[in-house]
């Protein structure tokens, strides 16, 4: 009886190429995750600011509503007794520069809403615009607050611009041209109607 040769077994196991190949695959799955959480963080982010911005507008709405309160005559003589409300330009067909508000309501605010002050660098800033929407009867509050948009590559190139003109007056002008360009500014903008009122 002759005997057969036995068939020789492959050795189990895994090819260097078959490892390489999954990490290789590993490798891009962690990459794809690590960049889908970051642009999720920094969506977070964007969302937090553009919420905060919404919030101190309505602030500004509401404050520039409660000055309404005090023009209590017809006309711009009625005007004199307000904060606000009297900057608005004396021909009706005329609409007003953005202007940074002065009075004793802040227009500067920090990262968390909380006005800015005391250490507290500015991160939001506030302009209002007026015009007459009807002749010496009521009139168009536009208020606008915008910030830098942080974690910008021109950081580095332009310097740091979340103090960007420091919130202050003089800065409406360069905030207008560059709202969407070179320094990455955002705002948000609303606006209301505010009429006088007749004391009872």
């Amino acid at each position: 009886m002759t005997s057969r040769p036995r068939a020789q077994t492959a050795a189990a196991g895994y090819t260097i190429i078959e490892v390489m190949m999954a990490i290789a695959i590993l490798v891009v799955g962690a990459v794809g995750i690590l960049a889908l959480q970051r642009a999720a963080t920094r969506a977070n982010a964007e969302a937090r600011e553009q919420t905060t911005a919404t919030q101190i507008t309505r602030r500004w709405l509401e404050i520039l509503r409660r000055d309404g309160l005090r023009w209590t005559q017809r006309g711009s003589a009625g005007l004199l007794g307000t904060q606000y409300l009297n900057a608005v330009p004396t021909s009706p067909t005329a609409v007003g520069p953005w202007f940074t508000p002065l009075g004793a309501d802040p227009t500067a605010f920090g990262y968390d809403g909380l006005p800015a002050g005391g250490g507290r660098p500015a991160h939001f800033c506030v302009n209002v615009r007026l015009s007459w929407t009807l002749p010496q009867e009521a009139i168009r509050a536009d208020v606008r607050t915008w910030w830098h948009r942080r974690a910008s590559s021109l950081d580095a190139a332009y310097g740091d611009r979340r103090l960007y003109a420091g919130c202050g007056p003089g800065a409406e002008a360069a905030v207008t041209n560059e709202i969407f360009g070179t320094y990455r500014l955002r705002a948000t903008q609303a606006a209301t109607v505010i009429r006088w009122r007749l004391l009872q």
